[in-house]
């Protein structure tokens, strides 16, 4: 009997009916993610939370608090994910002498980034739109590369899913936001409202100038202080193309600004010999994640008010 064998229902003593019926269910699950849904039990307790079972929340005590400014009810904890394989990634071919560097952004690895995060923020949305819910706040991101997979990569996407006052249309689907309960709310007052989480991923490969390496090999290196301009323009390179991503997604969510924008940023070394000769190739990530807004309705006044903890000595 093979390992998914196992898996499918064939060991662990069940009768043959329970386990075509493990390995029916499986089989279907596995259907549903195909699609881009969620597995049927995830579906199944979701809509046994929106029937009015007790709610679930990552929301602080003083978050779940400042709901009850704007009639905000949390309805449950939700999630997205997606394990995506990268498929063949050429790196640039080179002699390694050339007089300029060469800048290439790795089509697999960007669009594998890209692609697995927004499959894991679609079932997000998903789970939302089956508890019956409007939007989805303080959505949380986890990306992962794993040590036993080279070639694949892990991202897992977290959120609070909420009913508004207001609702939503019929045909739309829950709002995305990585803003945290109180700055949702701010935004809310203050006449915004969130049009959807934006992410980008762009991976770019540079590979270093004749100068370049020689101020990073062999008795150059002990030179004066110098910029390795091939390099940073590299980087440059990189945010620029993830930014114009981001921008791009949302002028097309009819957005007038991103808020809440979190960059994350990697350098990888890869050491290549070829000729004879080594360089210091690098591979540069960037991650951009924000909410895109869009004015409505009206700004409201903050009216903050002073609360004093009685018993409580002044430090």
């Amino acid at each position: 009997m093979g390992f998914l064998d196992f898996l499918k229902g064939g060991g662990g003593g069940e009768d043959d009916a329970a386990a075509d019926e493990r390995r029916a269910r499986l089989e279907e699950d596995i259907a549903r993610v195909e699609a881009g849904s969620i597995p049927l039990a995830a579906e199944q307790r979701l809509r046994e939370l929106a029937a009015g079972s007790a709610f679930t929340s990552g929301l602080s005590v003083g978050d779940f608090a400042l709901t009850r400014l704007e009639s905000i009810r949390p309805v449950c904890q939700v999630m997205g994910t997606s394990v995506y394989k990268v498929g063949w990634q050429n790196y640039p071919w080179t002699t390694g002498w050339g007089s300029d560097a060469v800048l290439t952004e790795l089509d697999a690895l960007t669009h594998a980034w890209n692609d697995a995060r927004a499959r894991a923020l679609w079932r997000l949305g998903e789970e939302a739109r089956i508890a019956g819910c409007h939007a989805v706040v303080d959505v949380t991101f986890d990306n992962r590369r794993h040590d036993f997979l080279s070639d694949e990569i892990e991202v897992l996407v977290n959120g609070t899913a909420v009913h508004l006052p207001e609702g939503v249309g019929a045909a739309d689907r829950p709002v995305l936001t990585d803003l945290s309960m109180p700055d949702y709310i701010l935004l809310r007052r203050g006449g915004y409202a969130p049009v959807g989480v934006v992410t980008s991923t762009s991976v770019f490969y540079i590979v270093p100038s004749r100068q370049s390496q020689r101020l990073t090999g062999g008795w150059q290196r002990f030179q004066p202080n110098q910029e390795l301009v091939d390099y940073t323009q590299g980087v440059y390179e990189a945010r620029e193309r993830a930014i114009g991503r981001a921008t791009e997604q949302a002028s097309k969510l009819g957005a007038g600004g991103l808020v809440g924008m979190q960059i994350e940023h990697e350098i990888d070394v890869r050491e290549v010999e070829q000729n004879n000769t080594e360089r210091k190739d690098l591979i540069v990530t960037f991650h951009i994640i924000g909410t895109a807004i869009a004015p409505h309705g009206e700004h409201r006044p903050l009216n903050p008010q002073t609360i004093l903890r009685l018993g409580v000595k002044p430090a």
